[in-house]
């Protein structure tokens, strides 16, 4: 029993010792505010490098046909804080062998989406799809000034390349390219 008691007692001292750092927390006045700054550094607008498969084989039919090959997501960052706005250009140059190629106009692929990533900013506008991608450059996205701030994820597609009736054999070969650039 006495060391029942004796616990007891230790409760109402643990007990005690409590309430008076309460009390003392609460007689403390409170202190001025001192101001103070914050200072928010700009990064840099960049693009990941969007992976491009090859496309199936095809085999000479004597006929029009189509052959495709996928393209990888991509997401474009403006980290620079500036709100300048920034597109997006697509193209790809002629397909070749070295000495033979397809006419202009051959590649194309539906239109693109772009999805928010973390940010509240304004997205980019798209332009309307499908895009052809071997005529020269394509502004496929657009952030006006004050958007695009952030990180925006562009969906995956399909790239179609259209192979004419008389097409002649070998291996044809382009460069994708899909950059971003500052204005919107």
């Amino acid at each position: 029993m006495n060391i029942l008691t004796f616990h007891n007692t230790k409760r109402r001292a643990l007990t005690f010792v409590g309430a008076a750092a309460l009390s003392l927390t609460m007689v403390v006045p409170a202190l001025a505010a001192d101001a103070t700054t914050a200072t928010v550094t700009g990064g840099a607008l960049s693009i990941t490098n969007p992976l491009v498969a090859d496309f199936a084989g095809r085999g000479i039919t004597g006929v029009a046909q189509t052959t495709t090959a996928a393209l990888d997501t991509f997401s474009v960052s403006d980290l620079t804080g500036t709100g300048a706005g920034w597109h997006v250009i697509a193209q790809a140059s002629t397909f070749t062998t070295g000495t033979k190629t397809l006419a202009v106009g051959s590649l194309s692929t539906p239109a693109l989406t772009a999805t928010a990533n973390g940010t509240t900013s304004a997205g980019p506008t798209m332009a309307a799809g499908p895009y052809t991608l071997d005529n020269g450059p394509l502004q496929i996205a657009s952030a006006a000034l004050t958007a695009g701030m952030g990180t925006y994820d562009f969906s995956a597609s399909t790239l179609t390349l259209a192979l004419p009736a008389d097409v002649f054999a070998g291996a044809y070969a382009s460069t994708v390219t899909i950059s971003v650039v500052t204005a919107p």
